[in-house]
This record gives structure tokens, C-alpha cells and sequence, in this order.
């Protein structure tokens, strides 16, 4: 008997020429499987795949966005209250802004710089934090040449700042005619250095503004870094967190490493000019270096060439609210307490509106609304889609987060023996002008990033430094008219 070879395991395959008979002796070899055993797997697949979907297009509720924003911008309100009361004891005390008068003119656009790469860079943070960038490696080397190119911008646009408001001054005699406000034992006299003329005083607040926009921008921007981590680790949008607090803290740090650099500059300038003329020099040989350093990141480079110009732009608005706040501060010694806090407080709720909107056209390449549907303001607020639903939650909870931090500004004040605006008719009246300010400015801001999306721009990049410019302008305009119109009507705010 001839030993049986093994034969090898055949597969059947289905042919329409196979005769029934075959297919049947062939399925005697092959185990039966029922539809379910078959196609369920797959099934259940395709539907965790689809829930998986669904969940991440899930929208925010309002509760979600306002929890989530609660804590930032209460400490963003913080910030810009203890960055408006150190403007207005500087302006008080301080002999500084009668020897210098570029001071108040210069402030606004530095403080709009800093806040402005300090949100944009948050923004382009939050956008790679939706993308997932942050669980891919090399993470930190591209935030690290983000940051160089930030520092490499602002040394820029600070040089231009400086240019501006000394243009400004010098074109407007009054600014530089202000009335003595200050004490002889101010901080800023010094009896061993003289009076500085027009060229020691722009060299000296030029060395001294480009230190503190320096040491801002590697403060706030590993800061920023680090909030933006944090809420992408715990599942929090880094939209609603990290702008507030981006815009404020800046104006803090800006305005108190400025005073702080003017005081340690000061001596040295009464005597010889060459120590800020050092230190404008190795800055702005230092441009390339942090150029070179952010070269290699696509992101960083097109941010650098996008941006510049709009950054210079925004600081030449920023310029115009400069020159409000010197003629109000100089005219109504209260005017800057009032200055940061509804300039900032109105940019950050424009900068997380923007932000939201700009990461979600990135990430689902569409909008929730079309033209005829954000160009009239009305129409736009009474949408019941996301985006509108936020607008409209950051609208009605702007009045009061501003009347809360303006009673804790009042209440400082009086602890510093230095109480500000006391009138009712004051209260009522910057009231009306907040709810004017915030919806023009949220109105803006949709309307801002849409069209900078529809002309294939980064919203990321122009939308908040020409949003914050917008808030500082409208807000010094608004909070002029304020005094001004009290002042002539009833008189009952102080003057100089």
C-alpha cells in the first residue's frame, strides 16, 4: 500500500463556473460562520471609530467655557489692575514723566507689543496643542525657536515704537509742556546728574524699554509654554486659559521691569549717554543671532515675515492710544488707573474669541458662518451656532468682571492712601462705556480672523496684535471722552 503524501492546506475561491456539487463537498471542509461571527467585528470597529469622531467634534458648553475661563481672566483682571495702579503712582510720584514725557506716549505700544507676541505665540501654542504636535518629539526645540524668533521681534518693533512716540512728542509741544506732578523726594531726582536733554532722554527710555521687552519675552514666553502643556496634559482648551492671562501679565511685568530699568539706567545716563548706546547697539546686532537660532522651523520663519509688518502696524495704532493716555494722564492724574484695565480686559476677551475661531478653521478648514451672517453685528450675536453662543457669553460677563476689579482697584487705592474715582455718575457712565467697547471689539474680532482666513492669512499671526491695538485705541478714546464729558458737565472728576 503506497504511503499517502500530505497534501498541502488549498484554498477554494468562489468562481461562477464552479458547479454546485463542488461547492458542496467544499463547504463540508469548511467550518460554518454565521453573519454575525463575520461582519460584527467590523461593525464594532466602524462604530468605535465614529463615537471616537463624534466625541471630538462634540462642542463646548457655555458652563465648560466659562469654568475653564473663570480663573484666567480673574487673574488677568489682577494683572491689569496692579499694572493701571503703578502707572498712576508713577505719573503721581515719580519725576520720571516730567523729565520724560515719551513715557506715557512710549507705554501703550510696548505694552501692546509684549501682549501681542505673548498671544500670538500662545495662540500658535494652542493650535499645535489641537493638532497633537505636542505628543510628537522635537516639541521643544520648536517652541525654543519660536521664542527666538519672538525675541528677535520685538527688539524690532520696540525700536520702532520708540521712533513713533518720539515723533509724536515732537510734533506735539503740549506733551512735552507737562505740569510738575511729582515730589522732590521722587525716586528719579538725583542731584549729582543734570536735566537730560531730547537726544539723552530717547537714548535713555530706548536702553531701557529694550531690556524689559527682552527679559519679558523669556519670562512670559516659557510661562506661556508651560500653561499651554498643562492644560493639553489635563484635557482643558488652552484657548480659554492662556490668553487672558498672556495679555495682563505682560502689562504687569512690562510696565514694572520698565520703571525698573529706568531707575538703574537713570544714574549712569545723567553722566554719560554711552551705557544705553551700548546696550541699543549689542541688541540690535543680537536680531541676527536669534534669527539664525529660529531659521531651521518652517513655522517660526513664515511667522517672523508674516508678522513683522503687522506688528509694526499694530504698534503705530498702539501709538495713537499713547498720545490719549499722556494728554488724559497729564489732564486727570486717575486716567491710567482705569487705562489697563479696560483696554486689556476688553483685547483679552477679543484674543480668546479670535483664538477659538482661528483654531477651529484650522482644524475643520470651514466656518460656522457665512458672510451675510457675521457682517451685521445683530444678526451675529443672535446666532445660535458655537462661536456665537461664546460671543455672546463673553459680552454679558464683561460688565461685570469690570465692575468687580474696579471696586478692588478702588479698594487698593485706598490702602495706598491715594483713592481714585469716587462718583456714582463715574461708575454709571464707565459702565455704558465697557458694554460699548467689549461688543465692538468681539464684533471686530470675528470679523477680523474670518476675513484673514478667507485671503488664505494666518489668523494666528495678524488677528490679536491688530485686535489689541484696536482694544487699546477704542479704549483710550472711550475712557477720554469719559472724563472729559464728566469733567465739563458735572465736574466730578479729579484734575490735575
Amino acid at each position: 500500500m503506497e504511503e499517502l503524501e500530505e497534501q498541502p492546506t488549498q484554498t477554494y475561491t468562489y468562481s461562477p463556473t464552479t458547479s454546485s456539487h463542488e461547492r458542496s463537498n467544499r463547504s463540508d471542509d469548511i467550518e460554518p460562520r454565521s453573519i454575525l461571527e463575520t461582519y460584527a467585528p467590523k461593525i464594532l470597529t466602524s462604530m468605535e471609530t465614529v463615537a471616537d469622531e463624534e466625541a471630538e467634534n462634540v462642542p463646548e458648553t457655555m458652563c465648560q467655557i466659562f469654568s475653564q475661563s473663570l480663573i484666567p481672566f480673574f487673574l488677568g483682571g489682577c494683572g491689569s489692575i496692579s499694572a493701571g495702579l503703578l502707572l498712576t503712582f508713577a505719573n503721581k510720584q515719580l519725576k520720571l514723566i516730567e523729565e520724560i514725557p515719551e513715557f506715557l506716549v512710549l507705554m501703550p505700544p510696548l505694552q501692546g507689543l509684549r501682549g501681542n507676541l505673548d498671544m500670538t505665540f500662545s495662540s500658535r501654542m494652542s493650535t499645535l496643542a489641537h493638532k497633537g504636535a505636542f505628543a510628537e518629539k522635537g516639541i521643544l526645540s520648536k517652541v525654543r525657536r519660536n521664542a527666538a524668533v519672538s525675541q528677535a521681534l520685538s527688539i524690532l518693533v520696540c525700536l520702532t515704537a520708540n521712533l513713533i512716540s518720539y515723533f509724536i512728542v515732537f510734533v506735539t509741544p503740549s506733551l512735552g509742556d507737562s505740569p510738575t506732578n511729582s515730589t522732590d523726594t521722587s525716586t528719579f531726582s538725583n542731584d549729582s546728574s543734570h536735566d537730560l536733554n531730547n537726544i539723552e532722554s530717547s537714548l535713555f527710555l530706548t536702553g531701557s524699554s529694550i531690556l524689559s521687552v527682552a527679559v519679558n519675552c523669556c519670562l512670559c514666553t516659557s510661562f506661556l509654554f508651560t500653561i499651554v502643556f498643562f492644560a493639553w496634559k489635563n484635557d482643558y482648551n488652552p484657548d480659554n486659559i492662556v490668553a487672558p492671562l498672556g495679555a495682563s501679565i505682560s502689562d504687569m511685568l512690562t510696565i514694572g521691569s520698565m520703571l525698573f530699568f529706568c531707575y538703574l539706567l537713570r544714574p549712569y545716563t545723567g553722566f554719560s549717554s554711552a551705557v544705553p548706546i551700548v546696550i541699543i547697539i549689542f541688541a540690535i546686532s543680537s536680531v541676527p543671532i536669534w534669527m539664525w537660532l529660529g531659521w531651521k522651523d518652517d513655522m517660526a520663519v513664515r511667522t517672523a515675515k508674516e508678522q513683522c509688518l503687522t506688528l509694526v502696524f499694530a504698534a503705530i495704532v498702539s501709538c495713537g492710544a499713547g498720545f490719549l493716555q499722556s494728554e488724559g494722564a497729564m489732564t486727570y492724574p486717575n486716567y491710567p488707573a482705569y487705562q489697563t484695565l479696560i483696554s486689556g480686559l476688553a483685547g483679552n476677551r477679543g484674543a480668546v474669541l479670535a483664538s477659538r475661531i482661528s483654531s477651529h478653521l484650522e482644524i475643520h478648514k470651514n466656518s460656522e458662518l457665512e458672510w451675510n451672517q457675521r457682517l451685521w453685528p445683530f444678526t451675529y450675536y443672535r446666532s445660535n451656532c458655537s462661536e456665537s453662543r461664546t460671543a455672546r457669553l463673553l459680552l454679558f460677563t464683561a460688565l461685570p468682571f469690570q465692575m468687580f476689579f474696579v471696586g478692588i482697584s478702588t479698594v487698593m487705592s485706598y490702602a495706598m492712601y491715594d483713592p481714585v474715582e469716587q462718583d456714582y455718575r463715574f461708575f454709571i457712565a464707565y459702565a455704558v462705556v465697557v458694554l460699548i467697547q467689549q461688543s465692538t471689539i468681539l464684533y471686530l474680532a470675528q470679523l477680523l480672523v474670518f476675513t484673514l482666513w478667507k485671503f488664505q492669512l494666518d489668523p494666528d499671526n495678524h488677528a490679536i496684535p491688530l485686535l489689541t491695538s484696536a482694544a487699546d485705541v477704542c479704549g483710550c478714546g472711550l475712557l477720554y471722552s469719559l472724563f472729559l464729558t464728566l469733567d465739563k458737565s458735572f465736574g466730578c472728576v479729579k484734575r490735575e
